[in-house]
């Protein structure tokens, strides 16, 4: 079977690595745009010039997705997904899943499988064209995979059929992602955060949080591995540390850590819609502090303290429980790499995607 995986800018390893494993059975090629998230990934890959290639400038993205409905479009793609037996997109307003949608309705292409990530229904409409671009999507797409049960759910209430929906989880590499068992003892507690440093991942509130917790216990440390605008507001303090990483040595820094916070916060157009973090976080054994944005307490299960984003005197109470507890420390990590085990590992998930395109190729 031929299997092109379109993933346009956002192509990256987190999720790519759950694909890979597939490329023994499979005619696997990843197609992206000419400059994507990573194009360190371990499958054939092809690159495609996207308007999302162009230099960046003042409101680029906004500008592009107003005159193109979506600026995820790829030049030629129609010639190079042409006789695929699956083409795998992702979400219903991507450029390059309506571009698949109109190659399958030529006759180009056999099926359409779209991984959705997505929890707020009705989101991503505000665009002139997008909600034909996902009605389209509705009809065409013949095998939604939710990451999610909220995503799922998310789509039902769209109008698409739940037939036509599988819930598979993104997963990672449990022999990469792995508690530390040479971790030296030490007193100083390391608190790890993994995200884009922008204020919807609720960076400034763990910044907030983490200077209050100093104030008493400068025993405490604070990592941020990620980048973005608030990069340049979180440095020249005693014990933060900013830092960017690959992917392919990130786990250093979890195998570090003591507790992993993701605080992420939610609006009307954005909630956490799963959080690949968490699951690295989990799987290393690190007891978790985090909030109830969007997925992420179906994703974290009872391995993570939860508390109702953006409030900052929750959050510190949490943190200050896992720092004084030694304890529920250990608790929190054992749980953690038990779930990471049962639910999120890339082999297991592999299979039951590749289960989904024999079933469609039937």
């Amino acid at each position: 079977m031929k299997i092109s995986i379109i993933r346009g800018a956002f192509q990256n390893p987190f999720e790519l690595q759950n694909y890979s494993p597939l490329k023994e059975e499979f005619d696997i090629t990843a197609i992206s745009s000419k400059y994507p998230i990573s194009s360190n990934i371990d499958l054939p890959l092809i690159k495609l010039w996207s308007p999302t290639d162009l230099p960046n400038f003042q409101y680029r993205n906004q500008i592009l997705n107003r005159l193109l409905v979506d600026a995820q479009k790829l030049r030629n793609l129609e010639k190079i997904i042409k006789g695929s037996d699956i083409v795998h997109v992702a979400e219903t307003y991507f450029g390059y899943t309506h571009q698949a949608i109109v190659a399958k309705r030529r006759g180009l292409v056999r099926r359409i499988v779209s991984t959705v990530w997505e929890v707020i229904p009705f989101n991503n409409e505000g665009i002139r064209g997008r909600k034909e671009y996902k009605r389209l999507a509705y009809e065409s797409v013949d095998r939604f995979l939710a990451v999610t049960e909220k995503a799922k759910q998310a789509l039902i209430k769209e109008g698409v059929n739940p037939e036509k929906i599988s819930v598979i989880n993104m997963g990672i590499d449990l022999d990469k992602f792995k508690p530390n068992k040479e971790k030296k003892e030490s007193k100083d507690i390391n608190i790890l955060c993994v995200a884009r440093l922008v204020p919807e991942k609720g960076i400034e509130d763990l910044f907030e949080a983490f200077l209050k917790i100093k104030e008493k216990n400068n025993k405490v440390k604070l990592t941020f591995v990620g980048s973005g605008p608030l990069k340049k507001e979180l440095t020249g303090y005693k014990n933060i540390f900013v830092k960017s990483l690959p992917y392919q040595k990130i786990q250093n820094e979890y195998q570090k850590a003591d507790i992993f916070c993701l605080p992420s916060r939610e609006t009307k157009t954005w909630a956490e819609q799963y959080g690949m973090c968490l699951i690295e976080a989990m799987a290393c054994g690190l007891p978790i502090v985090t909030t109830n944005s969007g997925a992420i307490p179906e994703v974290v299960g009872d391995a993570a303290l939860i508390y109702h984003y953006s409030n900052v005197k929750e959050l510190k109470t949490n943190l200050e429980k896992l720092i004084s507890s030694e304890t529920l420390r250990q608790t929190l990590s054992k749980a953690g790499r038990k779930r990471a085990k049962e639910k999120y590992d890339r082999l297991k998930i592999s299979k039951q995607i590749g289960e989904i395109y024999k079933s469609l190729n039937r």
